[in-house]
């Protein structure tokens, strides 16, 4: 059994859209054997069908195809086969009220597939312009954050070892090698004698 190829993609003559609907289908000549199946796709220029029973390449169907309400029948020659349980067709005739049918279909398949790529886009662009702001924001509360609590980016280390308590100061003011500790972000220490 062939399988489908991108070559044989890029052959189609129009394009195909994921489309749901319901299948009848019958091996041409009829053997009076009908089979179900749904539909995978569907174009002007033939569908991809799963069904319950294996079809081979090459064989001609006369397939009913209805779609919502769009009800049309067709006659179409197994092109590909994949996985052994979907066909894919190309339609080979048609009557003039059944092409109208599928003309309407398909536009409407397009409307709504170039509506859902806009939707995707749109989504994809809002994802990553509120991953952004996001971002910002917590910039901004991390910014806002380390204004608050300037102490939190001390090293305790050197703080214990560069500071000494002047007695001239009355022993209430730290000091560090000349610096004001305070305006540094340092915490701000009263000694209170509780017992004196």
């Amino acid at each position: 059994m062939p399988e489908r190829t991108n070559e044989e993609d890029d052959r189609r003559s129009s394009p195909r859209f994921l489309c749901g609907g319901q299948v009848k289908i019958s091996c041409l000549p009829s053997d009076g054997i009908v089979f179900p199946g749904n539909i995978r796709d569907l174009g002007l220029g033939g569908c991809c069908v799963d069904t319950t029973l294996p079809i081979d390449h090459g064989v001609r169907t006369e397939i009913v195809v209805r779609v919502n309400a769009a009800l049309f029948r067709v006659v179409g020659e197994v092109r590909a086969i994949r996985g052994g349980s979907a066909a894919c067709v190309e339609f080979v005739h048609l009557s003039a009220g059944g092409k109208a049918i599928l003309v309407d279909l398909v536009r409407e398949l397009a409307r709504l597939q170039t509506v859902m790529n806009k939707l995707r886009s749109d989504r994809r662009e809002m994802d990553a312009e509120s991953f952004r702001r996001q971002l910002e924001n917590r910039k901004l509360q991390a910014a806002m954050l380390s204004g608050r609590f300037r102490f939190l980016g001390t090293n305790p280390e050197a703080e214990s070892s560069g500071e000494s308590w002047e007695a001239s100061s009355g022993g209430d003011q730290p000091t560090s090698g000349g610096k004001d500790v305070i305006g540094e972000g340092q915490p701000l220490v009263i000694p209170v004698d509780l017992f004196g």
